[in-house]
């Protein structure tokens, strides 16, 4: 048998090593760097073109993100240049900040194994890599989750001291800033601690939340007139967003609510959706709620509110605006394999363990097997870098170049970089559903004996790419001279001048 101290030790190395492979992961896709997509350059133009007042305007091209966020992301680019990597600092430090405060919070409001556990799932999740190195919010929101969550121990305690409800109150009202889904996760905690407080009528610490509450509200108010109420008035946000909406009332259409969850287990949780995972998941709310009740309630209260805003069309609920409910979902399925193993082990430890080594490797199978695939083979997603470099090579002062409107973005962005800011780009129509559109957009170059067309964020609509017939007209209209193809970007030379 080890000793306390031997024991200890080697929980520590334990942490230690699993934090060190998380970022590993997160600092080599930050290291492979991939070009900017569609949103990263969308996001990467409103910071460079615009003032630090300037961002606390509306964004262009349909972009929206906290402006803490806004002006971290261009202190950065100011002192260090417009380089994309530059972006991608402070999501990349967001995410390996997350790392330990993963285990400590999850040590907080469970046991050692779901410490474990919780920290794992957390390390290799494929959403959280991958946000830890684009240059958006993302990986901040888990982030604050996960510091908020620290906060309300000293709170729980049986006689707290004013200290705790002022930096909770501090926390909350910064942290909105930088995470706007922070507010849900602050919300429940001020309901949660104002319940306990007045069940145990504690009036006096009431009073103390309710000036915590005051300074997350005044924060949170300035913060709606500066940025959220124009988010609550873009239509193109709640367009695109509309079928992650929750219906209004529930049985209306309860079959939403099981898609939904099935679809947050495989995006952005990234694990296996089955009934075990799922039992897990009711386990770890029984172990919670055997443990604090108050525990249980911080950590459901933010998917309630979540769903609560969703169903009054403020909040979409899928996708990568769900990453900052990671950490309490990872803690729920890390609750429930430790409470499998309590149980296991009032009758065999052996058993208890094994049962618990198989449970963690059938959670954590698939997220180990594709972080490995992706260190071996990194997806680069639009990588239009090397089209870029390609062109630059290959550019003469007479050629044009027609871009297409998925590749604008980021083609604005990374032309400066290239020197191919000039004045002979032709922009893209978007005209999804209509190829014909396409056509009379490049009938504009007949005529031009040396005309380049770039592509990126290609849609495909009815198994259909988009790119394909613009190409298949091109053929028919002119003589391809040559062409350079890279993941998800690519560039064409044609000859129009001639008819083939």
């Amino acid at each position: 048998m080890l000793n306390a101290k031997t024991k200890q030790r080697l929980i520590i190395f334990s942490v230690i090593a699993l934090c060190l492979v998380g970022a590993f992961l997160r600092i080599y896709f930050f290291i492979v760097d991939r070009s900017f997509w569609l949103d990263e350059a969308k996001l990467a133009i409103n910071i460079i073109d615009r003032s630090f007042f300037g961002l606390f305007q509306p964004l262009a091209y349909d972009q929206a993100a906290p402006i803490g966020f806004l002006l971290l992301e261009k202190a950065a680019v100011s002192i260090l240049g417009g380089k994309d990597q530059i972006f991608r600092v402070f999501p990349l430090l967001a995410g390996l900040a997350s790392l330990p405060l993963m285990y400590l919070a999850a040590r907080k409001y469970a046991g050692q194994v779901a410490a474990f556990v919780s920290l794992g799932l957390f390390v290799f999740s494929s959403r959280l890599i991958y946000y830890s190195s684009e240059a958006k919010q993302y990986s901040s929101d888990a982030l604050a989750s996960l510091v908020l969550m620290l906060f309300v121990p000293p709170c729980l305690e049986e006689r707290p001291k004013p200290r705790a409800f002022i930096l909770l109150g501090a926390a909350g009202a910064l942290i909105l800033w930088f995470s706007q889904p922070s507010c849900f996760v602050f919300a429940g905690i001020l309901i949660t601690l104002g319940l306990m407080f007045i069940f145990r009528k504690d009036w006096r610490r009431l009073f103390w939340l309710i000036g915590a509450g005051a300074a997350f509200g005044l924060s949170l108010g300035i913060d709606y007139w500066v940025s959220l109420r124009n988010l609550a008035a873009d239509n193109f946000l709640y367009t695109f967003w509309w079928f992650s909406f929750a219906p209004l009332p529930p049985w209306s259409h309860l079959s939403w609510y099981s898609k939904t969850f099935v679809a947050m287990l495989n995006d952005p949780a990234t694990l296996p959706i089955s009934i075990i995972t799922a039992g897990l998941l009711i386990l770890g709310v029984y172990s919670l709620a055997s443990r604090r009740w108050q525990s249980l309630l911080i950590v459901l209260a933010p998917f309630l509110l979540a769903l609560g805003a969703s169903a009054l069309d403020k909040y979409p609920f899928s996708g990568r605006l769900l990453l900052f409910l990671l950490p309490f979902l990872f803690l729920l399925i890390a609750a429930g394999v430790e409470q499998v193993t309590a149980w296991l082990q009032k009758f065999n430890k052996p058993v208890a363990w094994l049962a618990a080594i198989c449970l963690v490797g059938f959670l954590l199978y698939g997220p180990v097997k594709l972080a490995f695939v992706d260190v071996k083979s990194p997806p680069m997603g639009e990588d239009i870098k090397p089209v870029m470099a390609y062109l630059s090579a290959n550019y003469q002062s007479t050629d044009s170049i027609y871009v297409f409107y998925g590749a604008g973005p980021a083609f604005k962005f990374y032309a400066p970089q290239y020197g191919l800011d000039h004045d002979t780009i032709v922009s893209g129509v978007s005209s999804r559903g209509d190829v014909a559109q396409y056509f009379k957009d490049v009938d504009q170059l007949k005529g031009h004996p040396r005309a380049w067309f770039v592509f990126s964020h290609i849609e495909t609509l009815n198994n259909v790419n988009e790119r394909d017939p613009i190409l298949k007209y091109l053929d028919g209209i002119g003589i391809r001279k040559s062409e350079f193809i890279a993941e998800g970007a690519s560039i064409y030379l044609y000859d129009l001048a001639q008819t083939p």
